[in-house]
């Protein structure tokens, strides 16, 4: 008899061990932000309204001081920090404005965070932006995504109202929303509507790990001012753009505030990243222009200036990483991808760039994750080494080049002293890696606008479609 009972209790115990080993995998949260400004929260000196949520996820973990995304505008940053690869790579290197739908999205041939994940067994929802391709070959539930709700477009209305007509013009989506590949119509603000769908979803999943990738649209235009926090906005900001923002960033903090206490209640063993998809979008008339603040950061969305690719970047997971630090050395939303693989036992896609970031900062590595980070923004150019930076940026005011200038960060964050003349040598260093990086990248696969890149506006000019300047 008890040796009868010794084989089922064995029997047993196996058949368990997969369920075992699957939920002791830690899920993975990423919340995205949209155009937020470096400075607008409080661990970043921010205060004007109070982002006490976002501070205590950046309290609960390591913050990372100069956390860089691959791109200073939307598409492109997504499409590097979904694949771990930079986007230049594979020819996303601006937003898909216009072409053929056939390729206006992230290329088909590259694989995502969400398909390494699923094939590792996760359960995994995109809820928000997407941005990434608007037809069915490049739908996120054709991505890796086993559920999708959201909108596909660059931007959208916050305040939805069914029976009512969009009222921001073709540049931003009707009211409605997509549940996986049906329109739906959901009343409300989207911060709160994403928010309760991405609760929902984990509670759908208590015994299998899951990965969410919630792409909210605040702080983007249009600056909506949801009711519920109204009251909360300062009386003595008056610019009514302004008093938009921050009612957006008001929204964002509570949400976050709202579902990392679910996490931290439910699904205490989840490792969250947390990042804005390029900097803020703080000058006009340029890009979606939100008001946000970068300083001490110079320049804006759409620049290689730290404005445009340095953001907030918070890394939070309880228990695995250690509260309340700080870590210095330059990062990547490269990154996540191979973190993210490394804790989830997922295969890693070839050609990979990012690092596992986890002994980094758990201070277990003290080498830096990266000896140099590059970007290429049509023709801007940028590379950073150590506390060093080398940048081609673009002055959208003089619509001129700057030519390569050298700073350093440490001392000069700001990017005011230019020491390219007294350091020629390192100029012509960091130069040359920035050319070879540039060999491996191949052309755009469509062209960007006029902004983006100075040639297409010729083009544009000459053929009639924009006026002369």
């Amino acid at each position: 008899m008890f040796r009868l009972f010794l084989i089922v209790f064995v029997m047993l115990l196996t058949s368990a061990c997969p369920a075992q080993q699957s939920s002791s995998r830690p899920n993975l949260l990423v919340v995205v932000a949209d155009d937020l400004g470096y400075a607008d929260i409080g661990l970043h000196g921010g205060c004007e309204v109070p982002t006490p949520h976002l501070d205590a996820l950046g309290n609960s973990g390591v913050r990372c001081s100069a956390g860089y995304v691959t791109a200073p505008y939307c598409s492109p940053s997504r499409a590097g920090f979904l694949t771990g690869k930079s986007q230049t790579r594979f020819g996303h290197e601006f937003n898909p404005h216009e072409g053929p739908e056939a390729i206006l999205g992230l290329p088909l041939n590259q694989r995502t965070l969400a398909d390494v994940l699923q094939a590792a067994g996760y359960a995994t929802s995109l809820i928000g932006k997407w941005h990434l391709g608007p037809d069915a070959a490049h739908h996120p539930m054709s991505r890796g995504f086993s559920e999708y709700f959201g909108f596909l477009s660059g931007a959208h209305n916050f305040r939805l109202q069914p029976e009512a007509k969009p009222v921001f013009g073709r540049a931003y989506s009707s009211n409605s929303l997509l549940r996986n590949r049906e329109p739906v119509q959901v009343p409300g603000f989207t911060t709160d509507i994403f928010t309760d769908e991405a609760i929902r979803f984990v509670n759908r999943h208590p015994q299998q790990p899951w990965f969410v990738f919630l792409s909210y649209n605040a702080v983007h235009t249009p600056l909506e001012i949801s009711a519920a926090v109204a009251e909360r906005i300062p009386a003595s900001v008056t610019d009514p753009q302004r008093r938009g923002y921050l009612a957006l960033l008001l929204g964002l903090d509570d949400a976050v505030g709202r579902l990392m206490q679910e996490i931290r209640t439910q699904h205490p063993n989840t490792l969250v990243f947390f990042f804005s998809d390029n900097g803020g979008s703080g000058r006009k008339p340029f890009f979606a222009f939100n008001t946000a603040i970068n300083q001490p950061l110079r320049g804006d969305k759409g620049q290689l200036w730290e404005g445009g690719i340095r953001v907030p970047y918070l890394v939070s997971w309880a228990g695995q990483l250690p509260a309340g630090t700080v870590y210095e050395a330059p990062v990547s939303t490269l990154d996540i991808l191979p973190t993210a693989c490394a804790v989830a036992g997922a295969e890693l896609p070839d050609g990979v760039e990012g690092v596992n970031l986890l002994p980094h900062l758990q201070g277990h590595h003290t080498a830096v994750p990266h000896d140099r980070l590059y970007w290429r923004f049509g023709p801007q150019r940028a590379v950073r080494a150590d506390r060093w930076k080398l940048v081609d940026a673009r002055d959208f005011q003089q619509k001129t080049q700057t030519g390569w200038q050298l700073y350093e960060l440490q001392s000069d964050p700001g990017e005011t002293r230019n020491l390219a003349d007294v350091q020629p040598q390192r100029v012509q260093e960091l130069a040359n890696a920035w050319e070879e990086w540039n060999t491996h990248n191949i052309s755009p696969l469509w062209a960007g606008t006029p902004n983006e890149d100075p040639q297409q506006t010729a083009a544009l000019r000459r053929n009639g479609t924009l006026a002369p300047d």
